[in-house]
């Protein structure tokens, strides 16, 4: 293989998976604007560039946008080719698309502490409640993404996540991750609980335990008959066990179905990682040790969920004699 074959295949390892797969769609997107209007591609004048923008400023958020954008130049920059947008016009006229249609992110609820309780204790003692109250718990005290939740696997494997069984708890390997490209490998550990019925140690053992899995996925898909599949769950179905057991809570509590559906849809796969997060805030976790839980690389991004749990703690108006 040419040398300049091999580099451009490392260089594509550069990003994830997701980025590459995202930024691949964004380009055909690009494309295919082009050929309708007749406009060259490859180069793209800055001018079209700009005009697909607005094109699609109604129709796409301010951060899709900016993701089309970045695939855009990465095309040119791949090809060999400069896309110069640092002309005033171009960055006033982007300023202006994001000042006009710029939006703050739709954040999805963190499943807190106390929340989560309310959850777990509402599952039943069925095979799927006992792998949902482990993904549950595995998945907020290591704060995993629900992509690495669903892929954990019981033992190791190369390249593989896989749950380690210790005498001091569990700890959880991470082969890769989204702040670890270079797959460097992370260990997050997981102590034993105050509580046997929300410890997460003790219930991802039942978990094995019940299901007698010994190799492979860790968490994997139920059947109506309460058979076990070989293949793990999807992120997907991370995010409905959250979902379908906070609706069950609600409902338990004596919420009405639609006010318990609204309740759930609050809710996602990240509410469990975003609820270890704030809810070690609101209990005056350090936040280093909270930052190092995350993986985050940049404590700026920890910073968030600290603030939203410490929004009452040592509060100005509270202290202020009302």
């Amino acid at each position: 293989m040419a040398f300049a074959d091999r580099a451009r295949e490392y260089a594509d390892q550069a990003r994830s998976t997701n980025t590459r797969r995202a930024y691949a769609s964004d380009v055909r997107a690009f494309m295919n604007w082009c050929e309708k209007r007749g406009e060259p591609f490859l180069p793209a004048s800055p001018a079209a560039v700009l005009a697909y923008l607005i094109d699609h400023a109604v129709t796409l958020k301010v951060t899709t946008l900016q993701r089309h954008l970045a695939a855009i130049r990465d095309s040119h920059t791949a090809a060999g080719h400069v896309l110069d947008t640092s002309g005033l016009a171009f960055r006033d006229a982007w300023r202006g698309i994001k000042r006009t249609h710029g939006q703050p992110a739709a954040k999805k609820r963190p499943l807190m502490t106390v929340d989560l309780r309310k959850t777990v204790v509402m599952l039943p003692d069925t095979l799927s409640g006992v792998r949902d109250r482990a993904i549950l718990l595995v998945g907020f005290a290591a704060a995993l993404r629900r992509s690495e939740l669903a892929n954990l696997e019981v033992v190791p494997r190369a390249g593989a996540a896989w749950v380690e069984e210790t005498g001091d708890g569990l700890v959880v390997h991470l082969g890769r991750s989204k702040t670890d490209q270079q797959g460097e490998g992370v260990e997050i550990g997981i102590p034993y609980g105050a509580n046997p019925e929300t410890c997460p140690v003790r219930n991802y053992r039942a978990w094995v335990h019940a299901s007698g899995i010994k190799e492979g996925a860790a968490f994997r898909a139920i059947n109506r008959h309460g058979q076990i599949a070989a293949e793990a769950v999807t992120d997907r179905t991370v995010a409905r066990i959250v979902q379908r057991s906070v609706e069950a809570a609600a409902l338990a509590g004596g919420a009405t179905i639609e006010d318990a559906a609204r309740l759930a849809a609050a809710y996602s796969g990240h509410s469990l990682r975003s609820g270890l997060a704030t809810s070690a805030a609101a209990n005056d976790a350090p936040g280093y040790a909270i930052q190092k839980q995350l993986r985050h690389k940049r404590f700026d991004t920890t910073s968030g969920y600290i603030r939203s749990g410490q929004l009452f703690k040592q509060n100005p108006a509270g202290m202020a004699g009302l």
